[in-house]
């Protein structure tokens, strides 16, 4: 015997609750279902499509914002480095008089740029040079241009808060993916009962006319290879046969 197979993917969630809803539009004479199961069928159909709306809006703003924040960390990359070329190369001509030693734990990389490969790596060296050229001019030293440290500052602050907004948006995306995962199977607890309901209220002797009224309702049936090749061979109606990615 066949057996009913409830939706995968959201689509065809929606698929299902479409068809059963489509009998009530019809407003015929006997539903296969109660008034009581109309009203739930309403309150999960909009429920799911608004939710998942929400998620697939969260999906959207995360995935495009990703662009801005690998933008932003290019550019603080960028500047945190050019200042560290520029105060290292200063240094070789002697021209800030030791000043490197302002700079936190720079001098260990003997003129060579730190390791600039994440978020946090810019933050922190971003930060350094802030900290560092604060101290060196408040001790006398010239300050050091193209980049200036407000530029670099304000690169660097400008990844934070693009960092932040991302984190934000990916929380959200998270949490609406929980609310779906859970939704989804409430949805479909909610599917099956109701086409066990439609099955039983279908008083049809054939099996066969029983299937055919019962996916007038959406419920898909599934032949196992062996019951396909029966029919095939007993040159049944292959309209019964329902094919689904």
């Amino acid at each position: 015997m066949p057996y009913r197979r409830l939706p995968t993917t959201d689509k065809a969630r929606i698929r299902a609750l479409n068809a059963a809803l489509a009998k009530v539009i019809k407003n015929e004479e006997k539903l296969a279902f109660s008034n009581h199961s109309v009203e739930e069928l309403q309150n999960v159909k909009n429920t799911f499509e608004n939710h998942l709306r929400q998620y697939e809006l969260d999906t959207r703003l995360q995935s495009e914002n990703i662009k801005e924040y690998k933008e932003a960390f290019d550019r603080a990359k960028m500047y945190v480095s050019h200042f560290i070329q520029v105060l290292q190369f200063a240094s070789e001509r002697g021209e800030i008089n030791g000043g490197i030693k302002y700079y936190g734990y720079l001098a260990s990389f003997e003129g060579k740029v730190p390791p600039l490969n994440t978020e946090e790596d810019i933050i922190e060296w971003g930060k350094i040079m802030v900290e560092g050229e604060q101290k060196r001019k408040q001790n006398g030293g010239s300050a050091i241009y193209n980049p200036s440290i407000a530029l670099v500052k304000f690169k660097v602050e400008e990844l934070h808060d693009a960092s932040v907004f991302q984190q934000t948006l990916k929380r959200n995306t998270l949490r609406s993916f929980d609310k779906m995962q859970k939704l989804r199977k409430t949805t479909n607890d909610f599917i099956s009962k109701l086409w066990t309901e439609i099955e039983e209220s279908l008083e049809v002797e054939s099996p066969k006319v029983k299937r055919q009224l019962a996916q007038e309702y959406g419920i898909v049936y599934v032949f196992r290879r062996n019951e396909k090749k029966k029919m095939s061979a007993e040159e049944m109606q292959t309209d019964l046969l329902f094919e689904f990615a």
